[in-house]
């Protein structure tokens, strides 16, 4: 059997659903010119978790891993959290203050609230899937071989040092993860999620404040996007809000992933174009934080920092 030699850090279990009706994924670059490629193409590297002995062997057993391991359990979590029989409503009637501040950051607030149900496996299949896509990303790959430079002078071992630690930080994430609150963004207007070459980002050391070390926002589907929130003593980890954005607030979601983009956006539609040009590479405002209150999650907009 032949190992793979191109090593997806976007599992095509996740491009796949980028795809327009004739298999093609939009590429947007900063410049504002664009064209459209076939997901194999596309968040791939030859070799990247390889790793290569003094006589010259390869070890691709990390990508075997990967692909049996996390991105064989993605795309049933994604159809999971995608198949409406898995929700169930409640009635809703939520503080005329909060409702409007949620209008403004793009949500819309209905007379009712939708959970979705997420079972430990579906949990684990989450926890997994979005640790891995942020310690595999060539990206923080980088870092990891920069920071073991010190160690080493051989290129080999320096790159199965930094797979080592990658490993390593993909269970702190994974641990992390699976223990935190997930709150499920559905898009309602006309705009989609898009992705990047940059990945889903995390702030690095994690934060000390309110005992929230870090929040992720991940794009699973053009039509849906997960944030996590490790909370601690938090009790309900069996379900998960779904919040539905407005285009606004699908934009809101959508300068997070463009902050972190290198060269590509990707999209399923035709690429947004001029949003894109305008906030290419750019850090999205940190108007929004979060802290807890006697154990519950409350959160805060600080509309001067647009």
């Amino acid at each position: 059997m032949s190992k793979p030699k191109r090593h997806h850090w976007w599992p095509m279990t996740q491009s796949r659903y980028w795809t327009d009706t004739d298999g093609f994924v939009n590429v947007a670059r900063a410049d504002g010119t664009a064209f459209r490629a076939n997901p194999l193409n596309i968040g791939v590297e030859s070799e990247l978790y390889t790793r290569f002995g003094e006589d010259g062997d390869k070890d691709t057993a990390i990508e075997e891993w990967f692909a049996k391991v996390i991105d064989g359990p993605a795309s049933k979590m994604i159809d999971h959290l995608l198949d409406p029989s898995n929700t169930y409503r409640y009635p809703f009637r939520g503080d005329p203050q909060k409702i409007q501040t949620a209008k403004i950051l793009g949500f819309r607030v209905n007379t009712y609230v939708d959970r979705v149900r997420i079972p430990p496996e579906i949990r684990q299949a989450i926890a997994g899937y979005i640790a891995a896509l942020l310690v595999r990303h060539p990206k923080y790959l980088a870092k990891l071989k920069a920071f073991h430079r010190e160690n080493s002078d051989h290129s080999h071992e320096i790159k199965g040092l930094a797979l080592d630690n990658m490993l390593n930080l993909y269970q702190v994430y994974t641990n992390q993860i699976a223990k935190a609150v997930f709150l499920i963004s559905k898009r309602k207007g006309s705009s989609e999620y898009i992705y990047a070459d940059g990945g889903i980002m995390v702030e690095e050391p994690w934060r000390t404040e309110y005992g929230i070390p870090f929040d992720i926002h991940a794009p699973l589907t053009p039509d849906i996007a997960l944030q996590v929130l490790p909370i601690p003593s938090t009790n309900d980890l069996n379900t998960a809000a779904i919040m539905e954005s407005t285009n606004q607030g699908t934009a809101r979601l959508n300068r997070i992933i463009l902050g972190g983009a290198e060269r590509f956006v990707f999209s399923r539609q035709a690429p947004p174009l001029k949003f894109i040009v305008q906030n290419f590479g750019k850090l999205a405002p940190k108007n929004i934080g979060y802290s807890l209150n006697n154990g519950q999650l409350e959160t805060c907009y600080d509309p001067r920092r647009s």
